[in-house]
């Protein structure tokens, strides 16, 4: 085995990502919503560090602007996408990420890096993966899947339950 590897390397995408991924490569796929630009303020003010993250996302033909402040980057990322899908989507208010892992493979600060987070509602739990050499980038991306998981999961529970009025919603 060689030294720089890992048992994220090793171990098969998480069912949510390998789902995503299958539907992306579908040519009549399109997403629920599409990023069109993110921004984030890391700072130190007053005596404490503060972040602060500015998503601009596209739903349809309308374009959100939402702005948070968090805890650290990906937080403050979450909380602002978070705010900008509610109002389109208001089942995802009942979401969370639980928990979140991070790993870089390599000797530098140029390695690889591995974000895991994993989701729950409530009732179902969910886990996205995603790689970059940049840990923002790999936690971003693995954030944005697992709400792009979800909402497809809506979507395809609410075609179900319109196109045979005889399955109940239990």
């Amino acid at each position: 085995m060689q030294e720089n590897s890992s048992v994220f390397y090793e171990a098969p995408p998480p069912q949510a990502s390998r789902e995503l991924a299958e539907l992306r490569q579908n040519s009549d796929y399109s997403p629920p919503f599409q990023v069109i630009r993110r921004r984030v303020i890391d700072d130190y003010n007053e005596g404490k560090m503060t972040t602060d993250a500015t998503v601009v996302i596209r739903i349809g033909d309308v374009e959100e602007t939402e702005a948070a402040r968090g805890v650290g980057v990906v937080n403050a990322l979450d909380l602002a996408l978070r705010k900008a899908l509610l109002k389109y989507f208001p089942f995802l208010s009942s979401v969370r990420v639980t928990e979140t892992y991070t790993h870089g493979s390599g000797e530098s600060t140029e390695a690889e890096v591995i974000s895991v987070k994993k989701f729950s509602d409530g009732q179902t739990t969910w886990t996205t993966m995603a790689k970059s050499a940049n840990t923002v980038e790999a936690g971003w991306n693995s954030l944005v899947d697992g709400y792009e998981w979800r909402i497809n999961m809506e979507n395809f529970r609410t075609r179900r339950l319109t196109g045979n009025p005889r399955l109940s919603s239990r």
